[in-house]
């Protein structure tokens, strides 16, 4: 008589586990919001003026970081498809948290566009958003807007909490000081992150939103999770649409004013006489409607059509800059503080809205590959914010000009959104009017349900399967009623981690090399003096 094979994994208790993969995205979307976005500007002037540097030769590290991100970014989605987000995350972990100390020791421009342009970047996109927003589209389809609107609440959260406790200790003890404190909050919260992550609810024998996959009365769900899964398009079949182009620029073009004014925040303010303080409050203060609204955007979501909830928030962020630009040349304090308020609400629905329409226009099966041929683009438009802002700056000794074009630039991704085409393959029956929200149609149980997912029947790959292990060709449809088998799995590789640990290595040994030369020239300053 042979043994019955094991039950699958189940990790977690009686709450779903999609929801622990909650947490972990909030965390990890919050940490790379302080780290590429919110910590640039406290650390903007004091760097600057202490190293002699203009604010585009500082801001062109981030600029290069934008473009590295690009790159990691179309390297890493198909692994996310297949091997899920720890290891990645573990070794984005290490690696940011080694470039963060060495950033630390920095005393000359090259040092700088390496460390903050290039090694942070490559940590912060192998365990940054892109890989915890990826995961959690695949544990979630029916409740996906509000999963992922708590999740992206971590970039408000963020916007909170690093201009006010990191100002402070840049202001008493020295940016190299505050490098070193955000090394060690990062090391801590992206490793947590990464320990929770799992790949998909399928490899646990649970369907997405949180019915275990033997439940004979998770009819709903189960062809909800089948028909979202089987209607997947491919990263080529993304490639040829129209769709995904539209997309791409609209959420370019719309997240140009985010990245910018995220940026060049509190210069722009002190510029235009407010204090240090008040110009780091107003940072804080476009960042609280993300904490306190983005999970309601996310519910919206779920109920309205995306695209028409993105074209609110670009209009929202139009508006904001039509209003930041004369309060700021009045001096007003309260006007002021009103603009980065209606900022703050457009940006809150920017970021969960953006993730739901990717996984409702094009599946969850091969969401990674896709959002890696996007996100490239994306963030070539990211980059260009701050530093065209700069050059403009450097050039006419002010922003109002440049501030205006980008409010043009919101008011055109409104357009661009408005006009994408849901795929073909995605539009749901002309019977119903639940379309674009990331769920399927419900449709009556059929038999064999109890069966739905024998997680561990993965089928053999696709004949025609690239070297990647990706299938060209349009995914097989499940058998009615079933839940739909995951993708074979992998085995894991300890590859990442080990090139980890060696870039780490490698940071650190750069780090010390850089501050005995600092120490080595006080020590030849002080024998000059004497």
């Amino acid at each position: 008589m042979s043994a019955s094979p094991a039950a699958p994994a189940r990790p977690g208790g009686r709450i779903y586990y999609g929801w622990y993969i909650v947490a972990a995205a909030l965390a990890t979307n919050g940490m790379s919001a302080c780290l590429q976005g919110y910590s640039t500007g406290v650390f903007f002037v004091p760097m600057s003026d202490d190293l002699g540097w203009t604010r585009t030769e500082f801001i062109v590290a981030l600029t290069i970081s934008q473009f590295v991100m690009a790159i990691v970014g179309a390297l890493i989605g198909g692994l996310i498809d297949r091997h899920g987000g720890r290891m990645l995350m573990l070794a984005g972990a290490l690696v940011t948290s080694a470039a963060l100390l060495a950033t630390a020791e920095v005393d000359e421009l090259w040092q700088w566009r390496v460390l903050r342009g290039v090694a942070q970047a490559v940590g912060v996109g192998l365990g940054g958003l892109l890989v915890a927003n990826v995961v959690l589209s695949k544990w979630f389809v029916r409740y996906r807007g509000r999963a992922l609107g708590i999740a992206v609440t971590g970039l408000s959260l963020a916007g909170v909490l690093t201009p006010t406790l990191l100002t402070p200790v840049v202001d008493d003890y020295g940016w190299r000081a505050g490098w070193r404190v955000l090394a060690v909050a990062t090391a801590l919260l992206m490793i947590s992150a990464a320990l929770v992550m799992r790949r998909q609810p399928e490899d646990h024998g649970l369907l997405p939103d949180g019915r275990a996959a033997e439940d004979p009365e998770a009819g709903e769900e189960a062809e909800r999770a089948r028909l979202d899964y089987d209607t997947s398009l491919t990263r080529r079949q993304a490639i040829r649409s129209t769709a995904l182009w539209l997309l791409v620029a609209a959420f370019g073009l719309g997240g140009l004013s985010f990245t910018a004014l995220g940026a060049q925040t509190i210069p722009f303010l002190t510029d235009s006489g407010f204090s240090r303080t008040t110009a780091a409050g107003m940072l804080s203060l476009f960042a609280l409607p993300g904490l306190l609204t983005r999970a309601f955007w996310g519910v919206l979501a779920e109920r309205i059509q995306p695209r028409l909830l993105a074209a609110a928030a670009f209009l929202a962020t139009a508006a904001a800059m039509a209003i930041i630009i004369p309060a700021a040349r009045s001096g007003s304090t309260a006007l002021v503080a009103l603009g980065f308020l209606t900022f703050g609400c457009g940006i809150a629905g920017f970021v969960p809205i953006q993730e739901v329409i990717w996984a409702s226009f094009f599946g969850r099966r091969y969401l990674g590959g896709v959002r890696g041929v996007a996100m490239p683009f994306q963030l070539v438009f990211s980059a260009a914010g701050p530093f065209v802002v700069s050059l403009y700056f450097d050039a006419f000794a002010s922003y109002d000009g440049v501030f205006a074009a980008l409010a043009l630039c919101a008011l055109l991704a409104t357009v661009l959104v408005l006009a994408a085409p849901m795929p073909r393959a995605r539009r749901a029956p002309p019977r119903t009017r639940e379309r674009e929200v990331g769920r399927a149609p419900p449709e009556p149980a059929l038999p064999g349900l109890a069966a739905a997912a024998a997680v561990g029947a993965h089928p053999p790959p696709a004949p025609g399967a690239d070297a990647r292990g990706t299938d060209p060709r349009p995914p097989a449809p499940a058998a009615p009623g079933r839940a739909p088998a995951p993708p074979p799995r992998r085995a894991r590789s300890a590859a990442p981690l080990l090139a980890a640990a060696a870039g780490c290595a490698a940071l650190l040994l750069l780090a010390a090399a850089i501050r005995r030369r600092r120490r080595a020239g006080r020590v030849d300053a002080r024998d000059r003096r004497s």
